[in-house]
Protein backbone atom coordinates (compact mmCIF):
# COMPACT_ATOMS: atom_id res chain seq x y z
CA UNK A 1 0.00 0.00 0.00
CA UNK A 2 2.81 2.43 0.77
CA UNK A 3 4.82 1.65 -2.13
CA UNK A 4 1.70 2.14 -4.55
CA UNK A 5 1.11 5.92 -2.75
CA UNK A 6 -2.65 4.49 -1.17
CA UNK A 7 -4.58 5.52 1.89
CA UNK A 8 -6.21 2.82 3.34
CA UNK A 9 -5.76 0.10 5.68
CA UNK A 10 -5.27 -3.46 5.26
CA UNK A 11 -5.70 -6.32 8.30
CA UNK A 12 -7.58 -9.15 9.38
CA UNK A 13 -11.53 -9.25 8.20
CA UNK A 14 -14.44 -11.34 8.11
CA UNK A 15 -13.64 -12.34 4.61
CA UNK A 16 -9.54 -12.62 4.89
CA UNK A 17 -9.59 -15.19 7.40
CA UNK A 18 -12.01 -16.94 5.08
CA UNK A 19 -10.54 -19.88 2.87
CA UNK A 20 -9.84 -18.87 -0.59
CA UNK A 21 -12.68 -20.71 -1.94
CA UNK A 22 -15.16 -18.82 0.36
CA UNK A 23 -13.82 -15.94 -0.36
CA UNK A 24 -14.65 -16.10 -4.11
CA UNK A 25 -18.46 -17.54 -3.16
CA UNK A 26 -18.97 -14.00 -1.69
CA UNK A 27 -18.24 -12.08 -5.60
CA UNK A 28 -20.78 -13.08 -8.47
CA UNK A 29 -21.09 -10.48 -10.96
CA UNK A 30 -21.46 -11.80 -14.67
CA UNK A 31 -20.69 -8.92 -16.92
CA UNK A 32 -23.34 -8.94 -19.80
CA UNK A 33 -22.83 -9.05 -23.26
CA UNK A 34 -24.33 -5.84 -24.53
CA UNK A 35 -26.97 -5.89 -27.50
CA UNK A 36 -27.31 -1.88 -28.19
CA UNK A 37 -31.01 -2.49 -27.11
CA UNK A 38 -30.15 -1.63 -23.40
CA UNK A 39 -31.62 1.79 -21.75
CA UNK A 40 -28.93 4.34 -21.48
CA UNK A 41 -29.28 7.51 -20.11
CA UNK A 42 -28.65 10.39 -21.96
CA UNK A 43 -26.10 13.37 -20.42
CA UNK A 44 -29.25 15.63 -20.05
CA UNK A 45 -30.83 12.66 -18.40
CA UNK A 46 -27.74 12.29 -16.16
CA UNK A 47 -28.05 16.15 -15.23
CA UNK A 48 -24.68 16.02 -15.85
CA UNK A 49 -23.12 20.09 -16.23
CA UNK A 50 -26.33 20.91 -13.57
CA UNK A 51 -27.29 18.31 -10.23
CA UNK A 52 -23.96 17.56 -8.80
CA UNK A 53 -21.68 20.16 -10.56
CA UNK A 54 -22.35 22.85 -7.66
CA UNK A 55 -22.06 20.30 -4.79
CA UNK A 56 -18.56 18.65 -3.60
CA UNK A 57 -19.95 16.32 -2.10
CA UNK A 58 -23.82 13.57 -1.36
CA UNK A 59 -24.02 11.25 0.71
CA UNK A 60 -27.29 9.35 0.79
CA UNK A 61 -26.32 7.99 4.35
CA UNK A 62 -25.99 11.45 5.57
CA UNK A 63 -27.60 13.53 7.24
CA UNK A 64 -30.47 12.07 6.03
CA UNK A 65 -30.36 8.15 6.14
CA UNK A 66 -32.23 6.51 2.77
CA UNK A 67 -29.69 3.46 2.72
CA UNK A 68 -30.58 0.31 4.33
CA UNK A 69 -28.46 -1.37 6.66
CA UNK A 70 -25.49 -3.51 5.54
CA UNK A 71 -26.81 -7.46 4.92
CA UNK A 72 -24.67 -10.24 4.19
CA UNK A 73 -25.09 -12.33 1.09
CA UNK A 74 -22.46 -15.46 2.97
CA UNK A 75 -21.49 -17.83 0.92
CA UNK A 76 -23.45 -17.47 -2.09
CA UNK A 77 -22.08 -15.40 -5.51
CA UNK A 78 -25.77 -13.16 -5.27
CA UNK A 79 -23.74 -9.59 -4.69
CA UNK A 80 -26.11 -8.43 -7.88
CA UNK A 81 -29.09 -9.77 -5.86
CA UNK A 82 -27.83 -7.77 -2.65
CA UNK A 83 -27.14 -4.71 -5.29
CA UNK A 84 -30.57 -4.46 -6.78
CA UNK A 85 -32.65 -5.41 -3.77
CA UNK A 86 -30.50 -2.74 -1.97
CA UNK A 87 -31.30 -0.01 -4.93
CA UNK A 88 -34.76 -1.17 -4.41
CA UNK A 89 -34.86 -0.34 -1.01
CA UNK A 90 -33.15 2.74 -1.50
CA UNK A 91 -35.61 3.96 -3.71
CA UNK A 92 -38.77 2.95 -2.10
CA UNK A 93 -37.62 5.34 1.29
CA UNK A 94 -36.75 8.39 -1.14
CA UNK A 95 -39.90 7.78 -2.95
CA UNK A 96 -42.03 7.47 -0.31
CA UNK A 97 -39.80 10.20 1.99
CA UNK A 98 -39.37 7.36 4.86
CA UNK A 99 -35.86 8.57 6.02
CA UNK A 100 -33.38 5.60 8.58
CA UNK A 101 -36.14 3.05 7.82
CA UNK A 102 -35.23 -0.42 7.32
CA UNK A 103 -37.07 -1.58 4.67
CA UNK A 104 -35.84 -5.38 4.14
CA UNK A 105 -36.45 -6.87 0.86
CA UNK A 106 -36.10 -10.74 0.03
CA UNK A 107 -32.92 -11.20 -2.06
CA UNK A 108 -33.97 -15.27 -2.01
CA UNK A 109 -36.65 -14.05 -4.66
CA UNK A 110 -33.86 -12.59 -6.97
CA UNK A 111 -31.46 -15.66 -6.51
CA UNK A 112 -34.89 -18.48 -6.60
CA UNK A 113 -37.23 -16.89 -9.15
CA UNK A 114 -35.76 -14.46 -11.26
CA UNK A 115 -33.75 -16.28 -13.97
CA UNK A 116 -31.20 -13.55 -13.46
CA UNK A 117 -28.76 -15.25 -11.71
CA UNK A 118 -27.76 -17.52 -8.77
CA UNK A 119 -25.40 -18.72 -6.38
CA UNK A 120 -22.67 -19.13 -9.38
CA UNK A 121 -23.48 -15.42 -10.40
CA UNK A 122 -25.70 -13.27 -11.84
CA UNK A 123 -26.64 -10.00 -14.21
CA UNK A 124 -27.64 -7.16 -12.43
CA UNK A 125 -29.33 -5.79 -15.81
CA UNK A 126 -31.71 -9.07 -15.56
CA UNK A 127 -32.37 -8.42 -12.08
CA UNK A 128 -33.72 -4.70 -12.73
CA UNK A 129 -35.70 -6.18 -15.27
CA UNK A 130 -37.60 -8.67 -12.92
CA UNK A 131 -37.61 -5.87 -9.91
CA UNK A 132 -39.42 -3.46 -12.88
CA UNK A 133 -41.84 -6.36 -14.09
CA UNK A 134 -42.29 -8.19 -10.83
CA UNK A 135 -40.81 -6.72 -8.00
CA UNK A 136 -39.40 -8.28 -4.54
CA UNK A 137 -41.78 -8.94 -1.76
CA UNK A 138 -40.56 -8.62 1.73
CA UNK A 139 -37.99 -10.55 3.69
CA UNK A 140 -40.09 -12.84 5.70
CA UNK A 141 -42.30 -13.93 2.39
CA UNK A 142 -38.39 -15.66 1.21
CA UNK A 143 -36.14 -15.35 3.95
CA UNK A 144 -32.06 -15.60 2.63
CA UNK A 145 -30.83 -18.89 2.75
CA UNK A 146 -27.47 -18.72 0.76
CA UNK A 147 -28.46 -21.41 -1.58
CA UNK A 148 -29.97 -21.52 -5.04
CA UNK A 149 -33.03 -23.03 -3.28
CA UNK A 150 -36.65 -23.44 -4.92
CA UNK A 151 -38.88 -20.84 -5.95
CA UNK A 152 -41.89 -23.03 -4.84
CA UNK A 153 -40.59 -22.19 -1.18
CA UNK A 154 -41.41 -18.04 -1.30
CA UNK A 155 -44.64 -17.34 -0.03
CA UNK A 156 -47.99 -18.30 -1.13
CA UNK A 157 -48.93 -15.86 -3.99
CA UNK A 158 -45.57 -13.37 -3.35
CA UNK A 159 -45.90 -11.28 -6.40
CA UNK A 160 -49.56 -9.77 -5.21
CA UNK A 161 -47.25 -8.04 -2.90
CA UNK A 162 -44.08 -6.55 -3.94
CA UNK A 163 -41.85 -3.05 -4.15
CA UNK A 164 -41.13 -2.21 -7.69
CA UNK A 165 -39.24 0.59 -10.27
CA UNK A 166 -41.21 2.44 -12.50
CA UNK A 167 -37.71 1.73 -14.86
CA UNK A 168 -34.33 1.16 -14.87
CA UNK A 169 -31.30 2.57 -17.11
CA UNK A 170 -27.22 2.47 -17.52
CA UNK A 171 -25.63 5.80 -16.71
CA UNK A 172 -22.37 3.98 -17.46
CA UNK A 173 -21.29 0.62 -19.39
CA UNK A 174 -17.81 -0.29 -20.13
CA UNK A 175 -16.67 3.64 -20.86
CA UNK A 176 -17.35 4.80 -17.06
CA UNK A 177 -17.46 8.92 -16.54
CA UNK A 178 -17.24 9.66 -13.01
CA UNK A 179 -19.16 13.20 -13.70
CA UNK A 180 -22.13 11.13 -14.80
CA UNK A 181 -22.10 8.79 -12.21
CA UNK A 182 -21.93 11.76 -9.51
CA UNK A 183 -24.79 13.73 -11.32
CA UNK A 184 -27.39 10.48 -11.33
CA UNK A 185 -26.29 9.54 -7.86
CA UNK A 186 -27.60 13.21 -6.83
CA UNK A 187 -30.69 13.00 -9.42
CA UNK A 188 -31.83 9.21 -8.85
CA UNK A 189 -30.91 8.19 -5.49
CA UNK A 190 -28.35 4.85 -4.83
CA UNK A 191 -26.78 3.39 -7.81
CA UNK A 192 -26.25 -0.19 -8.80
CA UNK A 193 -22.33 -0.77 -9.97
CA UNK A 194 -19.85 -3.32 -10.43
CA UNK A 195 -16.05 -3.74 -9.93
CA UNK A 196 -13.69 -6.11 -10.15
CA UNK A 197 -11.92 -7.54 -7.07
CA UNK A 198 -8.33 -8.04 -6.32
CA UNK A 199 -7.03 -10.48 -4.01
CA UNK A 200 -6.00 -7.09 -1.63
CA UNK A 201 -9.55 -6.08 -1.23
CA UNK A 202 -10.81 -9.11 0.99
CA UNK A 203 -7.87 -7.15 3.37
CA UNK A 204 -10.09 -3.66 3.31
CA UNK A 205 -10.17 -2.24 6.87
CA UNK A 206 -10.62 1.46 6.25
CA UNK A 207 -9.66 4.37 4.17
CA UNK A 208 -10.01 5.17 0.25
CA UNK A 209 -9.10 1.89 -1.76
CA UNK A 210 -7.11 1.56 -4.57
CA UNK A 211 -5.49 -1.36 -6.20
CA UNK A 212 -1.86 -2.28 -4.45
CA UNK A 213 -1.29 -5.95 -4.71
CA UNK A 214 -2.92 -9.05 -5.53
CA UNK A 215 -4.16 -11.10 -8.21
CA UNK A 216 -8.08 -10.95 -9.71
CA UNK A 217 -10.84 -12.89 -8.03
CA UNK A 218 -13.69 -12.19 -10.00
CA UNK A 219 -16.56 -9.31 -10.42
CA UNK A 220 -18.70 -7.95 -7.97
CA UNK A 221 -22.03 -5.70 -7.61
CA UNK A 222 -22.11 -3.01 -4.86
CA UNK A 223 -24.71 -0.43 -4.20
CA UNK A 224 -22.85 3.22 -4.96
CA UNK A 225 -24.19 5.57 -1.58
CA UNK A 226 -22.18 9.06 -2.09
CA UNK A 227 -18.93 10.84 -3.53
CA UNK A 228 -16.82 13.05 -1.77
CA UNK A 229 -14.50 15.96 -4.52
CA UNK A 230 -12.32 16.82 -1.23
CA UNK A 231 -11.45 13.52 -1.12
CA UNK A 232 -11.75 12.09 -4.50
CA UNK A 233 -13.49 9.09 -3.61
CA UNK A 234 -16.82 7.01 -3.98
CA UNK A 235 -18.99 5.34 -0.73
CA UNK A 236 -20.32 2.33 -1.53
CA UNK A 237 -22.50 -0.22 0.55
CA UNK A 238 -21.25 -4.08 0.05
CA UNK A 239 -22.68 -7.19 0.82
CA UNK A 240 -19.94 -8.73 2.91
CA UNK A 241 -21.44 -8.09 6.67
CA UNK A 242 -20.55 -5.30 8.78
CA UNK A 243 -17.01 -6.90 10.08
CA UNK A 244 -15.71 -5.82 6.51
CA UNK A 245 -14.49 -2.71 5.42
CA UNK A 246 -16.09 0.63 7.48
CA UNK A 247 -18.45 -1.24 9.22
CA UNK A 248 -19.53 -2.65 5.81
CA UNK A 249 -18.88 -0.07 3.56
CA UNK A 250 -16.20 1.35 1.89
CA UNK A 251 -14.53 4.40 0.12
CA UNK A 252 -13.06 4.24 -2.99
CA UNK A 253 -11.13 6.60 -5.48
CA UNK A 254 -12.45 8.01 -8.44
CA UNK A 255 -9.10 6.73 -9.72
CA UNK A 256 -10.24 3.11 -9.43
CA UNK A 257 -12.50 3.77 -12.36
CA UNK A 258 -9.67 2.28 -14.47
CA UNK A 259 -7.37 -0.18 -14.49
CA UNK A 260 -7.60 -2.50 -13.14
CA UNK A 261 -10.14 -2.34 -10.94
CA UNK A 262 -12.87 -0.44 -13.56
CA UNK A 263 -15.12 0.55 -10.47
CA UNK A 264 -18.05 1.99 -12.15
CA UNK A 265 -19.07 -0.41 -15.31
CA UNK A 266 -22.30 -1.34 -16.04
CA UNK A 267 -23.84 1.60 -13.22
CA UNK A 268 -27.62 1.46 -13.22
CA UNK A 269 -30.12 3.77 -11.59
CA UNK A 270 -33.41 3.14 -11.15
CA UNK A 271 -35.28 6.08 -12.32
CA UNK A 272 -38.83 7.95 -11.78
CA UNK A 273 -38.31 7.53 -8.01
CA UNK A 274 -38.97 11.14 -7.43
CA UNK A 275 -36.17 11.78 -5.33
CA UNK A 276 -35.83 14.54 -2.70
CA UNK A 277 -34.52 17.58 -3.76
CA UNK A 278 -31.13 18.16 -3.35
CA UNK A 279 -29.62 20.01 -0.08
CA UNK A 280 -29.45 24.05 -1.37
CA UNK A 281 -25.34 24.81 -2.03
CA UNK A 282 -22.97 25.97 0.56
CA UNK A 283 -22.74 29.56 1.27
CA UNK A 284 -19.67 30.65 -0.96
CA UNK A 285 -16.53 31.52 0.89
CA UNK A 286 -14.19 34.28 0.57
CA UNK A 287 -11.48 33.05 -2.16
CA UNK A 288 -8.97 33.39 0.54
CA UNK A 289 -10.66 31.09 2.83
CA UNK A 290 -9.26 27.77 2.65
CA UNK A 291 -8.86 25.08 4.52
CA UNK A 292 -6.28 22.11 5.06
CA UNK A 293 -7.37 19.37 7.84
CA UNK A 294 -5.08 16.19 9.12
CA UNK A 295 -4.68 13.74 9.88
CA UNK A 296 -6.81 12.21 7.25
CA UNK A 297 -8.05 9.41 9.39
CA UNK A 298 -7.49 7.71 12.55
CA UNK A 299 -7.48 4.35 13.87
CA UNK A 300 -7.92 3.37 17.62
CA UNK A 301 -7.83 -0.24 19.25
CA UNK A 302 -10.88 -1.57 21.67
CA UNK A 303 -9.22 0.43 24.35
CA UNK A 304 -9.64 4.46 22.48
CA UNK A 305 -7.58 7.15 23.10
CA UNK A 306 -7.35 10.63 22.03
CA UNK A 307 -6.72 12.42 18.51
CA UNK A 308 -5.80 15.86 18.07
CA UNK A 309 -7.09 17.41 14.78
CA UNK A 310 -5.02 20.13 12.87
CA UNK A 311 -7.02 23.06 10.80
CA UNK A 312 -4.54 25.12 9.06
CA UNK A 313 -6.63 28.10 7.20
CA UNK A 314 -6.14 32.00 6.63
CA UNK A 315 -6.57 34.37 9.22
CA UNK A 316 -10.00 36.01 9.82
CA UNK A 317 -11.82 32.23 8.50
CA UNK A 318 -13.43 30.90 11.06
CA UNK A 319 -14.99 27.41 11.00
CA UNK A 320 -16.42 24.93 13.22
CA UNK A 321 -15.53 21.17 14.49
CA UNK A 322 -18.50 18.23 14.45
CA UNK A 323 -18.96 14.66 14.85
CA UNK A 324 -22.12 12.56 15.34
CA UNK A 325 -20.91 9.82 17.61
CA UNK A 326 -21.37 9.28 21.54
CA UNK A 327 -18.64 7.36 21.45
CA UNK A 328 -15.79 10.35 20.34
CA UNK A 329 -16.17 13.45 22.93
CA UNK A 330 -14.43 16.61 22.40
CA UNK A 331 -11.89 17.95 24.92
CA UNK A 332 -10.48 21.29 23.30
CA UNK A 333 -10.68 23.86 20.43
CA UNK A 334 -13.90 22.79 18.56
CA UNK A 335 -14.28 25.93 16.65
CA UNK A 336 -12.19 28.63 15.83
CA UNK A 337 -10.42 31.80 13.29
CA UNK A 338 -7.89 30.97 11.26
CA UNK A 339 -5.38 27.84 12.00
CA UNK A 340 -6.37 25.85 15.45
CA UNK A 341 -6.46 22.47 16.74
CA UNK A 342 -8.64 20.25 17.98
CA UNK A 343 -8.75 17.71 21.19
CA UNK A 344 -11.00 14.34 20.97
CA UNK A 345 -11.09 11.63 23.02
CA UNK A 346 -12.42 8.17 21.73
CA UNK A 347 -13.97 5.76 24.52
CA UNK A 348 -13.54 2.23 24.83
CA UNK A 349 -15.40 -0.51 22.59
CA UNK A 350 -16.87 -3.25 24.80
CA UNK A 351 -18.08 -4.59 21.65
CA UNK A 352 -16.43 -7.31 18.73
CA UNK A 353 -17.41 -4.84 16.11
CA UNK A 354 -15.71 -2.25 14.59
CA UNK A 355 -17.21 1.10 14.36
CA UNK A 356 -16.57 4.40 12.33
CA UNK A 357 -17.51 7.98 12.45
CA UNK A 358 -15.85 11.30 10.92
CA UNK A 359 -14.82 14.31 12.61
CA UNK A 360 -15.69 17.40 10.24
CA UNK A 361 -14.24 20.81 9.84
CA UNK A 362 -17.59 23.07 8.55
CA UNK A 363 -16.37 27.11 7.41
CA UNK A 364 -18.52 29.54 9.29
CA UNK A 365 -21.94 30.21 7.00
CA UNK A 366 -21.27 26.34 5.53
CA UNK A 367 -23.49 23.46 5.24
CA UNK A 368 -20.75 21.00 4.22
CA UNK A 369 -17.36 20.15 5.48
CA UNK A 370 -14.16 21.83 4.15
CA UNK A 371 -12.23 18.50 5.22
CA UNK A 372 -12.55 15.36 7.66
CA UNK A 373 -10.94 13.31 9.68
CA UNK A 374 -12.13 9.32 9.46
CA UNK A 375 -12.04 7.68 12.68
CA UNK A 376 -12.19 3.97 12.57
CA UNK A 377 -11.76 2.12 16.23
CA UNK A 378 -11.52 -1.71 16.41
CA UNK A 379 -13.41 -4.35 18.39
CA UNK A 380 -12.54 -6.47 21.10
CA UNK A 381 -11.22 -9.90 19.92
CA UNK A 382 -12.86 -12.82 20.26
Amino acid sequence: IKEKGAHWEAGETSMSALPDRERKLRLGHVKPRLTGQEPVLTASETGTGGTAAVYTSHDWTYPTNYVTPVRNQGSCGSCWAFAAAGALESYTLIKNSLAGQDLNLSEQVLVSCSGAGNCGGGYIGSASNYIRDKGLPAEACFPYTATNNTCGSACYAYQGDTYRIQSWAYVTTTSVNVEAIKNALVTYGPLVTTMDVYGDFFSYRGGIYSYASGSYQGGHAILLVGYDDAAQCFKAKNSWGTGWGEAGFFRIAYSAVGNPVYFGEFTIAYNGAAPLPPPPPPEPQPTACTFTVSPASKTFTDRGGKVSVSVTAGAGCAWTATEDADWVTPTSGTAGTGSGTVGYSVSGNATTLMRTTAIRIVPAGASSPAGSVSIVQKGKKR
